[in-house]
Protein backbone atom coordinates (compact mmCIF):
# COMPACT_ATOMS: atom_id res chain seq x y z
CA UNK A 1 0.00 0.00 0.00
CA UNK A 2 1.31 3.21 -0.65
CA UNK A 3 1.93 5.84 1.40
CA UNK A 4 -0.76 8.31 -0.27
CA UNK A 5 -3.62 5.01 0.64
CA UNK A 6 -2.45 4.22 4.01
CA UNK A 7 -2.86 8.26 4.85
CA UNK A 8 -6.22 8.63 3.19
CA UNK A 9 -8.58 10.42 5.46
CA UNK A 10 -11.91 7.94 5.33
CA UNK A 11 -15.49 9.95 3.98
CA UNK A 12 -12.77 11.73 1.38
CA UNK A 13 -13.17 11.05 -2.00
CA UNK A 14 -9.81 9.52 -3.59
CA UNK A 15 -8.95 9.88 -7.06
CA UNK A 16 -6.68 7.00 -8.75
CA UNK A 17 -5.61 6.04 -12.06
CA UNK A 18 -8.68 4.58 -12.79
CA UNK A 19 -10.63 8.29 -12.38
CA UNK A 20 -12.34 9.92 -15.75
CA UNK A 21 -11.91 12.90 -17.00
CA UNK A 22 -15.39 14.11 -15.88
CA UNK A 23 -14.31 12.38 -12.42
CA UNK A 24 -11.54 14.41 -11.42
CA UNK A 25 -13.13 17.73 -13.32
CA UNK A 26 -16.60 17.08 -10.76
CA UNK A 27 -14.19 16.64 -7.84
CA UNK A 28 -12.34 19.63 -8.67
CA UNK A 29 -16.08 21.47 -8.40
CA UNK A 30 -16.08 19.98 -5.42
CA UNK A 31 -13.10 21.15 -3.64
CA UNK A 32 -13.49 24.68 -5.09
CA UNK A 33 -17.13 24.90 -2.96
CA UNK A 34 -14.87 24.43 0.02
CA UNK A 35 -12.07 26.52 -0.72
CA UNK A 36 -14.70 29.12 -1.53
CA UNK A 37 -15.56 29.06 2.30
CA UNK A 38 -12.16 30.47 2.73
CA UNK A 39 -11.10 32.21 0.28
CA UNK A 40 -12.11 36.22 1.94
CA UNK A 41 -9.46 35.01 4.95
CA UNK A 42 -6.82 33.95 3.04
CA UNK A 43 -7.14 36.82 1.28
CA UNK A 44 -6.87 39.36 3.58
CA UNK A 45 -4.53 37.74 6.06
CA UNK A 46 -2.49 37.00 2.99
CA UNK A 47 -2.28 33.16 4.93
CA UNK A 48 -1.10 30.26 2.67
CA UNK A 49 -4.46 28.42 1.84
CA UNK A 50 -2.77 25.28 4.10
CA UNK A 51 -6.36 23.38 4.18
CA UNK A 52 -6.88 23.50 0.50
CA UNK A 53 -3.10 22.08 -0.20
CA UNK A 54 -4.37 19.47 2.43
CA UNK A 55 -7.27 18.34 0.81
CA UNK A 56 -5.45 18.53 -2.43
CA UNK A 57 -3.07 16.22 -1.00
CA UNK A 58 -5.70 13.88 0.71
CA UNK A 59 -7.87 13.30 -2.85
CA UNK A 60 -4.71 12.46 -4.78
CA UNK A 61 -4.75 15.59 -7.12
CA UNK A 62 -0.94 16.55 -6.60
CA UNK A 63 -0.23 13.33 -9.18
CA UNK A 64 -2.84 14.86 -11.60
CA UNK A 65 -0.60 15.50 -14.58
CA UNK A 66 1.84 12.24 -13.29
CA UNK A 67 1.23 9.28 -16.65
CA UNK A 68 -0.62 6.04 -14.90
CA UNK A 69 2.27 4.09 -15.27
CA UNK A 70 3.99 5.78 -12.80
CA UNK A 71 0.74 5.41 -10.60
CA UNK A 72 -0.12 8.91 -11.26
CA UNK A 73 -3.94 10.56 -12.73
CA UNK A 74 -2.76 11.28 -16.26
CA UNK A 75 -5.04 13.74 -16.96
CA UNK A 76 -3.98 15.23 -20.51
CA UNK A 77 -4.07 19.06 -21.07
CA UNK A 78 -7.82 19.88 -21.45
CA UNK A 79 -9.10 17.83 -18.90
CA UNK A 80 -6.30 19.96 -16.65
CA UNK A 81 -7.56 23.05 -17.57
CA UNK A 82 -10.95 22.37 -17.35
CA UNK A 83 -9.68 21.18 -13.50
CA UNK A 84 -7.89 24.18 -12.71
CA UNK A 85 -10.61 26.31 -14.01
CA UNK A 86 -13.08 24.77 -11.17
CA UNK A 87 -10.31 25.38 -8.84
CA UNK A 88 -10.11 28.90 -9.74
CA UNK A 89 -13.82 29.49 -9.40
CA UNK A 90 -13.39 28.81 -5.58
CA UNK A 91 -9.94 30.14 -4.93
CA UNK A 92 -7.88 31.92 -7.44
CA UNK A 93 -4.97 31.89 -5.34
CA UNK A 94 -4.88 28.40 -4.69
CA UNK A 95 -5.26 27.22 -7.95
CA UNK A 96 -2.48 29.84 -9.05
CA UNK A 97 -0.20 28.30 -7.07
CA UNK A 98 -1.06 24.74 -7.72
CA UNK A 99 -0.61 25.56 -11.29
CA UNK A 100 3.03 26.00 -10.49
CA UNK A 101 3.34 22.38 -9.17
CA UNK A 102 1.53 20.98 -12.21
CA UNK A 103 4.16 23.29 -14.36
CA UNK A 104 6.58 21.11 -12.99
CA UNK A 105 4.88 17.51 -12.98
CA UNK A 106 3.42 18.27 -16.40
CA UNK A 107 6.47 19.25 -18.58
CA UNK A 108 8.42 16.13 -16.89
CA UNK A 109 5.18 13.75 -18.36
CA UNK A 110 5.88 15.19 -21.14
CA UNK A 111 9.61 14.52 -21.91
CA UNK A 112 9.88 11.12 -24.17
CA UNK A 113 12.65 8.80 -23.56
CA UNK A 114 12.66 6.83 -26.39
CA UNK A 115 13.52 9.70 -28.65
CA UNK A 116 17.09 9.38 -26.33
CA UNK A 117 19.64 7.29 -26.53
CA UNK A 118 21.92 5.27 -24.06
CA UNK A 119 23.05 7.30 -21.09
CA UNK A 120 20.61 9.90 -21.45
CA UNK A 121 17.82 7.74 -21.69
CA UNK A 122 18.66 6.49 -18.52
CA UNK A 123 19.11 9.41 -16.73
CA UNK A 124 16.14 10.34 -17.96
CA UNK A 125 13.90 7.81 -16.72
CA UNK A 126 15.46 7.59 -13.53
CA UNK A 127 14.80 11.08 -13.31
CA UNK A 128 11.15 10.64 -13.68
CA UNK A 129 10.88 7.62 -11.06
CA UNK A 130 12.29 9.84 -8.29
CA UNK A 131 10.39 12.96 -8.87
CA UNK A 132 6.79 10.82 -9.69
CA UNK A 133 7.45 8.43 -6.72
CA UNK A 134 7.63 11.90 -4.90
CA UNK A 135 4.57 13.19 -6.06
CA UNK A 136 2.84 10.28 -5.82
CA UNK A 137 3.62 7.81 -3.12
CA UNK A 138 5.74 10.97 -0.71
CA UNK A 139 3.05 13.48 -1.70
CA UNK A 140 5.47 16.32 -2.49
CA UNK A 141 4.46 19.69 -3.66
CA UNK A 142 7.39 21.19 -6.69
CA UNK A 143 6.88 25.06 -6.71
CA UNK A 144 8.63 27.09 -9.98
CA UNK A 145 11.69 29.33 -9.31
CA UNK A 146 12.38 31.23 -12.28
CA UNK A 147 11.43 34.90 -12.24
CA UNK A 148 14.19 37.39 -11.36
CA UNK A 149 13.90 40.52 -10.03
CA UNK A 150 13.97 43.20 -12.96
CA UNK A 151 13.79 40.48 -15.99
CA UNK A 152 10.61 38.45 -14.86
CA UNK A 153 10.74 35.41 -16.88
CA UNK A 154 12.23 36.61 -19.98
CA UNK A 155 14.73 33.41 -19.62
CA UNK A 156 17.68 35.29 -21.73
CA UNK A 157 18.17 37.68 -19.09
CA UNK A 158 18.01 35.50 -15.79
CA UNK A 159 21.42 36.18 -14.19
CA UNK A 160 21.17 33.47 -11.91
CA UNK A 161 24.05 30.97 -12.58
CA UNK A 162 25.57 27.50 -11.97
CA UNK A 163 28.93 25.51 -12.10
CA UNK A 164 30.02 22.16 -12.30
CA UNK A 165 30.91 20.76 -9.07
CA UNK A 166 32.33 17.68 -7.68
CA UNK A 167 28.77 15.39 -7.65
CA UNK A 168 26.68 18.23 -8.81
CA UNK A 169 25.96 21.96 -9.54
CA UNK A 170 26.69 25.38 -7.80
CA UNK A 171 23.90 27.41 -7.98
CA UNK A 172 23.93 31.56 -7.33
CA UNK A 173 21.19 34.21 -7.70
CA UNK A 174 18.24 35.69 -6.74
CA UNK A 175 14.92 34.43 -7.68
CA UNK A 176 11.32 36.41 -7.29
CA UNK A 177 7.95 35.49 -7.99
CA UNK A 178 8.50 32.13 -6.36
CA UNK A 179 4.67 30.65 -5.06
CA UNK A 180 4.42 28.95 -2.71
CA UNK A 181 8.15 30.15 -1.39
CA UNK A 182 8.03 28.70 2.16
CA UNK A 183 5.49 25.81 1.71
CA UNK A 184 6.99 23.61 -1.23
CA UNK A 185 9.18 20.99 -0.95
CA UNK A 186 10.95 21.15 -4.04
CA UNK A 187 11.61 24.15 -6.24
CA UNK A 188 12.71 23.73 -9.85
CA UNK A 189 14.90 26.51 -11.06
CA UNK A 190 16.81 27.99 -13.65
CA UNK A 191 20.32 28.87 -14.15
CA UNK A 192 22.61 30.01 -16.86
CA UNK A 193 26.11 28.81 -17.65
CA UNK A 194 28.83 30.56 -15.34
CA UNK A 195 30.90 31.91 -17.79
CA UNK A 196 29.09 31.89 -20.66
CA UNK A 197 28.17 35.31 -21.93
CA UNK A 198 25.88 35.29 -25.05
CA UNK A 199 22.48 36.74 -25.75
CA UNK A 200 20.99 32.74 -25.76
CA UNK A 201 22.83 31.65 -22.41
CA UNK A 202 22.96 28.09 -21.88
CA UNK A 203 19.93 27.49 -19.46
CA UNK A 204 19.46 24.76 -17.51
CA UNK A 205 16.74 23.42 -14.62
CA UNK A 206 17.60 22.39 -10.93
CA UNK A 207 15.52 20.79 -8.21
CA UNK A 208 16.27 22.21 -4.98
CA UNK A 209 15.08 20.99 -1.59
CA UNK A 210 13.16 23.31 0.48
CA UNK A 211 15.56 21.66 3.49
CA UNK A 212 18.43 23.40 1.76
CA UNK A 213 20.42 25.26 4.07
CA UNK A 214 22.08 27.48 1.66
CA UNK A 215 18.24 29.13 0.00
CA UNK A 216 16.96 31.60 2.09
CA UNK A 217 13.23 32.48 1.77
CA UNK A 218 13.06 36.76 1.95
CA UNK A 219 8.69 37.10 2.80
CA UNK A 220 7.87 40.32 1.06
CA UNK A 221 4.77 39.28 -0.80
CA UNK A 222 1.76 41.94 -0.34
CA UNK A 223 0.03 42.81 -3.71
CA UNK A 224 -3.11 43.88 -4.94
CA UNK A 225 -4.13 40.11 -5.82
CA UNK A 226 -3.05 36.68 -5.83
CA UNK A 227 -2.18 37.46 -2.27
CA UNK A 228 -2.14 34.47 -0.62
CA UNK A 229 0.37 32.71 -3.10
CA UNK A 230 3.57 33.70 -1.24
CA UNK A 231 5.08 34.42 -3.95
CA UNK A 232 7.79 35.12 -1.99
CA UNK A 233 11.68 36.32 -2.97
CA UNK A 234 13.96 33.34 -2.88
CA UNK A 235 17.86 33.68 -2.17
CA UNK A 236 20.42 31.10 -3.38
CA UNK A 237 24.22 31.66 -1.94
CA UNK A 238 26.30 28.93 -2.82
CA UNK A 239 23.31 25.98 -3.11
CA UNK A 240 24.53 22.93 -3.85
CA UNK A 241 22.50 20.70 -6.00
CA UNK A 242 23.38 16.91 -6.78
CA UNK A 243 23.47 15.87 -10.15
CA UNK A 244 20.66 13.38 -10.21
CA UNK A 245 18.60 16.60 -9.09
CA UNK A 246 18.93 17.84 -12.84
CA UNK A 247 15.72 19.01 -14.33
CA UNK A 248 15.22 16.52 -17.11
CA UNK A 249 19.29 15.28 -17.17
CA UNK A 250 20.10 17.15 -19.92
CA UNK A 251 21.88 20.83 -19.54
CA UNK A 252 21.47 23.79 -21.28
CA UNK A 253 17.77 22.88 -23.35
CA UNK A 254 15.71 25.18 -20.75
CA UNK A 255 15.72 28.22 -23.39
CA UNK A 256 14.59 25.95 -26.81
CA UNK A 257 12.35 23.92 -24.69
CA UNK A 258 10.38 27.29 -23.48
CA UNK A 259 10.39 28.96 -26.99
CA UNK A 260 9.11 25.68 -28.80
CA UNK A 261 7.21 24.30 -26.34
CA UNK A 262 5.62 27.36 -24.57
CA UNK A 263 2.10 25.68 -23.14
CA UNK A 264 3.24 24.55 -19.95
CA UNK A 265 5.41 27.99 -18.89
CA UNK A 266 2.14 29.83 -20.67
CA UNK A 267 -0.95 27.58 -21.08
CA UNK A 268 -1.03 26.43 -17.31
CA UNK A 269 -2.36 30.18 -16.12
CA UNK A 270 -4.97 30.36 -18.74
CA UNK A 271 -7.43 27.85 -17.05
CA UNK A 272 -6.87 29.88 -13.95
CA UNK A 273 -7.61 33.08 -15.50
CA UNK A 274 -10.44 31.32 -17.66
CA UNK A 275 -11.92 30.42 -14.23
CA UNK A 276 -12.00 34.13 -12.59
CA UNK A 277 -14.05 35.16 -15.77
CA UNK A 278 -16.62 32.54 -14.92
CA UNK A 279 -16.26 33.37 -11.20
CA UNK A 280 -17.57 36.83 -11.91
CA UNK A 281 -20.43 36.55 -14.41
CA UNK A 282 -21.71 33.44 -12.12
CA UNK A 283 -22.05 36.10 -9.45
CA UNK A 284 -23.23 38.52 -11.77
CA UNK A 285 -26.24 36.38 -12.77
CA UNK A 286 -26.79 35.54 -9.63
CA UNK A 287 -27.11 39.05 -7.47
CA UNK A 288 -29.10 40.33 -10.25
CA UNK A 289 -31.74 37.85 -10.21
CA UNK A 290 -31.56 38.42 -6.35
CA UNK A 291 -32.29 41.71 -6.62
CA UNK A 292 -35.21 44.13 -7.63
CA UNK A 293 -35.59 47.49 -9.15
CA UNK A 294 -35.58 50.02 -6.62
CA UNK A 295 -39.24 50.83 -5.35
CA UNK A 296 -40.55 47.55 -7.08
CA UNK A 297 -41.15 44.04 -6.48
CA UNK A 298 -39.50 43.45 -10.39
CA UNK A 299 -36.36 41.85 -10.37
CA UNK A 300 -33.70 43.97 -11.34
CA UNK A 301 -33.12 40.64 -14.34
CA UNK A 302 -36.46 41.60 -16.17
CA UNK A 303 -34.86 44.31 -17.56
CA UNK A 304 -34.28 44.77 -21.24
CA UNK A 305 -31.03 46.89 -20.56
CA UNK A 306 -30.10 44.10 -18.20
CA UNK A 307 -30.27 41.15 -20.28
CA UNK A 308 -28.58 42.88 -23.29
CA UNK A 309 -25.51 43.88 -21.55
CA UNK A 310 -25.60 40.20 -19.59
CA UNK A 311 -25.87 39.03 -23.04
CA UNK A 312 -23.37 40.60 -24.48
CA UNK A 313 -21.25 39.32 -21.76
CA UNK A 314 -22.75 35.70 -21.70
CA UNK A 315 -21.23 35.83 -26.04
CA UNK A 316 -17.26 37.44 -24.60
CA UNK A 317 -17.41 34.37 -21.78
CA UNK A 318 -18.47 31.82 -24.01
CA UNK A 319 -15.55 32.65 -27.13
CA UNK A 320 -12.94 32.97 -24.20
CA UNK A 321 -14.00 29.84 -23.55
CA UNK A 322 -14.17 27.64 -26.70
CA UNK A 323 -10.51 29.64 -27.81
CA UNK A 324 -9.22 28.60 -24.09
CA UNK A 325 -10.50 24.74 -24.57
CA UNK A 326 -9.76 24.68 -28.51
CA UNK A 327 -5.90 25.62 -27.69
CA UNK A 328 -6.17 22.87 -25.00
CA UNK A 329 -7.22 20.59 -27.38
CA UNK A 330 -4.52 21.23 -29.47
CA UNK A 331 -1.94 20.73 -26.98
CA UNK A 332 -2.81 17.08 -26.54
CA UNK A 333 -2.92 16.52 -30.50
CA UNK A 334 0.14 18.60 -31.62
CA UNK A 335 2.24 19.92 -28.80
CA UNK A 336 4.70 22.65 -30.25
CA UNK A 337 3.42 22.74 -33.84
CA UNK A 338 3.16 26.22 -34.73
CA UNK A 339 -0.95 26.77 -35.08
CA UNK A 340 -0.98 24.83 -31.39
CA UNK A 341 1.38 27.63 -29.77
CA UNK A 342 -0.77 30.51 -31.69
CA UNK A 343 -3.37 28.77 -30.20
CA UNK A 344 -1.85 28.71 -26.30
CA UNK A 345 -0.89 32.85 -27.01
CA UNK A 346 -4.06 33.94 -28.46
CA UNK A 347 -5.91 31.75 -25.46
CA UNK A 348 -3.58 33.29 -22.47
CA UNK A 349 -4.51 36.66 -24.06
CA UNK A 350 -8.26 36.46 -24.16
CA UNK A 351 -8.96 35.16 -20.58
CA UNK A 352 -5.67 37.64 -19.66
CA UNK A 353 -7.81 40.47 -20.49
CA UNK A 354 -11.10 39.30 -20.11
CA UNK A 355 -11.18 38.65 -16.59
CA UNK A 356 -11.07 42.05 -15.45
CA UNK A 357 -13.13 43.53 -17.97
CA UNK A 358 -15.70 40.77 -16.87
CA UNK A 359 -15.38 41.55 -12.89
CA UNK A 360 -15.51 45.48 -13.71
CA UNK A 361 -18.70 44.96 -16.40
CA UNK A 362 -20.10 42.84 -13.24
CA UNK A 363 -19.54 45.72 -10.56
CA UNK A 364 -21.25 48.48 -13.08
CA UNK A 365 -24.00 46.51 -13.65
CA UNK A 366 -24.42 45.12 -9.62
CA UNK A 367 -23.89 48.30 -8.64
CA UNK A 368 -21.64 50.16 -5.70
CA UNK A 369 -22.31 47.55 -2.99
CA UNK A 370 -20.42 45.10 -5.09
CA UNK A 371 -17.44 46.42 -4.12
CA UNK A 372 -17.77 45.83 -0.54
CA UNK A 373 -14.99 42.91 0.66
CA UNK A 374 -18.08 40.73 2.32
CA UNK A 375 -18.67 39.91 -1.70
CA UNK A 376 -15.73 38.36 -3.82
CA UNK A 377 -16.44 40.41 -6.72
CA UNK A 378 -13.98 42.92 -6.07
CA UNK A 379 -11.32 40.53 -4.95
CA UNK A 380 -11.92 38.55 -8.37
CA UNK A 381 -11.53 42.08 -9.97
CA UNK A 382 -8.26 42.46 -8.32
CA UNK A 383 -6.76 38.58 -8.89
CA UNK A 384 -8.15 39.31 -12.42
CA UNK A 385 -6.01 42.49 -12.65
CA UNK A 386 -2.76 40.20 -12.43
CA UNK A 387 -3.82 38.10 -15.46
CA UNK A 388 -2.19 40.02 -18.48
CA UNK A 389 0.85 40.22 -16.15
CA UNK A 390 1.19 36.38 -16.34
CA UNK A 391 4.20 35.00 -18.84
CA UNK A 392 3.51 35.69 -21.34
CA UNK A 393 2.37 39.31 -20.70
CA UNK A 394 -0.61 40.15 -22.76
CA UNK A 395 1.54 42.55 -24.88
CA UNK A 396 3.73 39.68 -25.33
CA UNK A 397 1.08 37.74 -26.26
CA UNK A 398 0.08 40.37 -29.52
CA UNK A 399 3.71 40.74 -30.48
CA UNK A 400 4.01 36.71 -30.60
CA UNK A 401 0.36 36.51 -32.73
CA UNK A 402 1.52 39.82 -34.95
CA UNK A 403 5.39 38.18 -35.52
CA UNK A 404 3.70 34.91 -36.37
CA UNK A 405 0.91 36.76 -38.97
CA UNK A 406 3.85 38.45 -40.67
CA UNK A 407 5.53 35.27 -41.54
CA UNK A 408 8.52 34.95 -38.60
CA UNK A 409 9.43 32.13 -37.59
CA UNK A 410 8.93 31.58 -34.09
CA UNK A 411 10.51 28.25 -33.51
CA UNK A 412 14.02 30.69 -33.31
CA UNK A 413 15.40 31.81 -30.14
CA UNK A 414 15.83 34.86 -31.30
CA UNK A 415 12.83 36.10 -32.81
CA UNK A 416 11.64 35.19 -29.31
CA UNK A 417 10.28 37.78 -26.38
CA UNK A 418 11.75 35.37 -23.77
Amino acid sequence: MTQALANHPAGVTLLTPESSSKEIIDHCKALAQRFKERAAHHDRTREFPVQNFTEIRQSGLLSLMVPREFGGLGADFQTYTKAIEQIAMGDASTALAFNMHNIAAGTLAEARTDTLTGKRAEVLENFKLWAFNEIVVNQKIFASANSEPGVGAHFSKLKTTYKKVNGGFEITGLKSWVSMAGHADYYVTTARKEGVDSKFPDLSFFVIEASNPAIRIEEVWDTLGMRSTCTNMMHLEKVLVPDEHLFLGTQGLGILKVVREPHWTIAGYVGVYLGLCAASFEFMCDYLKSRNKPGTDEPVAHSDWIQHRVGELAMSMEACRTVVYDAARQVDENPGAPETNEAVHRSKYMAGELGPHMASQAMRLCGGSTIAKRLPLERFYRDSRCGGLMPATSDECLLFLGKSALGFDMTRVDESYW
